[in-house]
């Protein structure tokens, strides 16, 4: 039996014992990243042809579709349970001459598609599926993805392993020091012990346990974004400043 302890990396005293799940997570998120900038592969036709593409990007399968795309396609959407949407939240489009960027649907400004954000006017537009360069004449450069935690390597799996388990990292005994103090409220230190180990109601959450369905995990704000912790306490426009 291993300890929680024991999976901790060796430099915050644990033995380094890899998280098994997370590592599978950081492995297929791999695919997610090949399918935003590796589109000229076989193997990714092979993909186009059986699946078809909504708006810019491979459909779900619905009844058809195999346990490992179903597994893709989670990890896409919504992070695959774990940390809220991850792969969604660590992405964004870095436009180039606009001709590989939909204006609606790819994340190129502010980090949250413009369909999100303007919903009413989506609906209405007859140019849902045009890029930027057909929306606007303007000479950019190449378009191109950027993987945020870092964006001059790009993707790997070790840096997303590290993603999915950094909120381990931090010892145990450190952890307690810092949330369990006599002088703070106890409801206080039990909401930072929650917020510590993602354990809050957020909708990403409650959508991960089937409480909400899929569609309904953006922010109470109406930002546009996954509500995740960390949404909510970080990047936020409406909660993150407060």
């Amino acid at each position: 039996m291993l300890f929680p302890s024991s999976k901790l990396p060796q430099e915050y005293g644990g033995m380094g014992v890899r998280k098994l799940r997370e590592f599978n997570l950081a492995l297929l998120g791999k695919w997610c990243w090949r399918m935003l900038v590796d589109r000229e592969g076989l193997w990714y036709r092979v993909l186009v042809a059986r699946y078809g593409v909504e708006r810019g990007r491979l459909r779900d399968g619905g009844r058809r579709e195999s346990s490992w795309w179903r597994e893709i396609t989670r990890i896409r959407d919504n992070g695959g349970g774990i940390g809220g949407a991850w792969f969604g939240e660590c992405i964004v489009k870095k436009v180039g001459d606009g001709t590989d960027t939909l204006f609606w649907s790819d994340p190129w400004v502010d980090e949250i598609p413009l369909c999100r954000r303007f919903r009413r006017l989506f609906d209405l537009a007859e140019t849902q599926l045009y890029s930027v360069a057909e929306m606007a004449s303007l000479g950019w450069g190449a378009d191109s993805w950027l993987w945020q935690p870092d964006p001059d390597n790009g993707y790997s799996v070790r840096s997303v392993y590290h993603l999915l388990t950094f909120q381990d990292s931090i010892s145990l005994h450190v952890a307690d020091g810092l949330i369990w103090q006599p002088q703070v409220p106890l409801k206080v230190s039990i909401l930072a012990w929650r917020l510590l180990r993602d354990r809050l109601p957020t909708k990403a959450n409650l959508v991960t346990r089937g409480i909400f369905s899929p569609e309904a995990h953006f922010c109470v704000s109406g930002c546009g974004a996954v509500e995740s912790a960390q949404h909510l306490f970080l990047s936020c426009s409406t909660f993150g400043p407060l």
